[in-house]
Formats: structure tokens, sequence, C-alpha cells
């Protein structure tokens, strides 16, 4: 993060969603996501829990007045900033409300003082990084050559799950496919354009082509105890699956058959056992995960030949990863709020000074 806020005057930068337009306007879309592939991939390879300390995230999660959750993601870079994401999960949004299914927003204090640094727009944010963390680790586990990408749900994470993929794969067929047939049939208009083009298919269809898939991706919204989504029982020896859906106890995207059969990469160990593919497997049941297999590539070089599934339920690391890169990018372009959230006065002892000090102005304003 930049270092020009001045905590003094308890100020508070703002990068909110028509900051990050104009980055990655300025910088590209393409760029941008070059940028965070190789920034989270630097990350997970120097990983250093002494460093960078990192929780599982907790919340609160209900079924009234439907299904939903508000958790908080935290992460601690030691000596530099604490990160805490807030993020929202109400699936009947974008059908309900015509807003988007996961809402967030990060904030990032100062370790020094504690103030508050930044509020970070993280909706768009979140979803860039989930599809480039699954870009780093298909770039670990599928054959370097062109692929076949299909993909289960058509919602927006099949937006940048697709995209990343294609900035370390050249993807030359992608099938995809979605319980509601319009998502399927406008997703090529919400693909960066260049993309591959969209073979839109019902799942039944998509059930048939799984063979001659070298990896798929399943992002949806499936209801707690509805999965699987989809049967792999054909699928490639050496397909990879990126499990981006499973993020709530009881919701789970891939049939038990293969979870036991892959070798399972969770994000974060304690958290996917909680809530990821991984929670109906015992510890000793998961691979190496995902830092592992960057940090110690050499102990993993096996993982092409092998069934693997990525059980990405997000990582708090990886939130203060991206919202740093836009930062960067925010300052150079001098982009950003600054505004005065928190109460400082001249007298630290005395917590009311600056209410008198606006009733003094409030007055003089009168007089006036």
């Amino acid at each position: 993060m930049s270092k020009n806020s001045d905590l003094s005057r308890s100020l508070t930068r703002v990068l909110d969603v028509n900051d990050l337009g104009v980055v990655i306007r300025d910088t590209g879309l393409d760029s941008f996501v070059d940028q965070l592939i190789a920034r989270l991939r630097d990350g997970f390879s120097s990983f250093n829990s002494d460093v960078v300390q990192s929780q599982i995230r907790s919340g609160f999660s209900y079924m009234n007045p439907g299904l939903g959750l508000v958790e908080w993601m935290p992460v601690h870079q030691v000596g530099d900033v604490v990160s805490v994401k807030t993020v929202g999960y109400h699936p009947d949004n974008p059908q309900d409300r015509n807003i988007p299914s996961v809402l967030a927003t990060t904030a990032l204090y100062d370790t020094t003082t504690g103030g508050l640094k930044a509020i970070v727009e993280a909706t768009v944010l979140t979803a860039l990084r989930t599809g480039s963390a699954s870009a780093v680790v298909t770039d670990r586990t599928s054959p370097n050559r062109p692929i076949t990408l299909g993909v289960v749900g058509s919602g927006a994470q099949a937006v940048t799950q697709i995209h990343a993929i294609s900035r370390v794969r050249p993807i030359a067929r992608l099938i995809a496919t979605d319980s509601n047939p319009e998502n399927t049939l406008s997703l090529a208009g919400r693909l960066p354009s260049g993309m591959a083009e969209v073979e839109a298919v019902t799942l039944s269809e998509f059930q048939e082509l799984v063979s001659e898939m070298d990896v798929i991706c399943t992002c949806t919204s499936v209801e707690p105890g509805d999965g699987p989504v989809i049967q792999l029982d054909d699928a490639k020896p050496t397909v990879h699956v990126n499990a981006v859906g499973s993020d709530f106890p009881g919701k789970t995207e891939m049939p038990l058959s293969f979870v036991t059969e892959a070798v399972v990469i969770p994000d974060l160990v304690e958290q996917c056992l909680i809530e990821g593919e991984a929670q109906r497997l015992a510890p000793d049941q998961l691979g190496p995960t995902m830092v592992e297999i960057l940090s110690e590539p050499e102990l993993h070089t096996d993982l092409v030949d092998t069934k693997t599934l990525f059980d990405s339920t997000g990582w708090s690391y990886e939130d203060l990863i991206v919202a740093e890169l836009f930062a960067e990018h925010a300052d150079r372009l001098g982009l950003g709020t600054m505004v005065e959230l928190t109460a400082i006065s001249s007298d630290p002892y005395d917590p009311l000074a600056t209410l008198r000090l606006s009733d003094s102005s409030r007055a003089k304003q009168k007089a006036q």
C-alpha cells in the first residue's frame, strides 16, 4: 500500500469501483490479470507463515430471510498491514435483486498505529483473484499445450475463470453449461474479446463431452446438499478440476468418488475441511497444498499425469495481494478519495475533544 496516508490526520483512502475501472482501462485487463497471476505465483512460491499470518474465515451463515452469509477474511503481513475482507454470499441476488451473489470490501489497517489505511473495492477483485488462483494451479497441473476447457456454471465467476486460464493456456475448445440456459447463451458476450468460441450445451450434452476435457471449472450456486453438479466417471485420467463453488458447509459440487480418487489440492487446509470439497475427507486424504506445489515443485512433478482437484475456497492472502496490486496502480494514477473517518484529536487522552471542536466550528458558522 501507499505510504502517503497521513494517519496523524486520520485520513483513510477509499478506492472504489470507479477507480478500479480507471486502473483496468489504463493497464488493460489482460495485463492486470497477468500481473495478478505473477503476484499470486510469487506469493505462494515464497510463502512464509512467520511473515504472512492468515486465519480461516469466520462469520454468520443463515437461512432467514434466505440462504446467505457474511464473513470476514483476515491476514496479517507482519510489520506492514492487516487486511480484512468482508464478504457476503447470497445466491438469490442475481435472480431476485439483479445484483451479484458475492459482494465484498477489503479494509487495510496500519500495524504501527492500528489506523485504517484504506477501504478497497473487492467484489470485482474477488472474482479476478479467484480466477487467477485457478490459473496458477492449472498452470502446474495441466499439459503445456492448447486445452479443451469445460465450465459448469456460466455466471459471474465463469468469466474470470475462463479469462485467467486463457492467460496460462491457449483454449482450443470451450464448452459451457448452466442450470439456467440463458446464462450459457449470454456467456460469450460477457467474456473479453478474442476468447475461444463458446459451445453452449445442456448439462446432459456436457456430460457426454467430459471425456474430451483437459480442464474443468465448476463455479455454481448449488444449494447445500444438492450436489454433485456433474459426474466424472468418464473424465480423462489426467483431468484437472478447479472446484470453485464449494464455499459453504454442506455445499459441494464434485461426486465423492472423484474427490477420493483425485489428488486434492487445498488452498487453505483448515478452511477446505469445513466448507470445501474436502469437508467430506479426513486430513490425511488431502494432497499437497497450493503453496506446496508452488514452493516445492520438485516434489510434485507427477501432477500433470494424474487426476487433480483444486479445492478453491478462497484465501485471505489472495485478497491482500490483489488489493495491493490495485493500490499500486491507483498510486501511479493518483486515484482514490481521502476521507476522515476516525476521530483523532490533539489530546489522545480526551476522546471528546474532536466533538467539542466540531461544536465550536458549528457555532462560529452560525455566528457568521
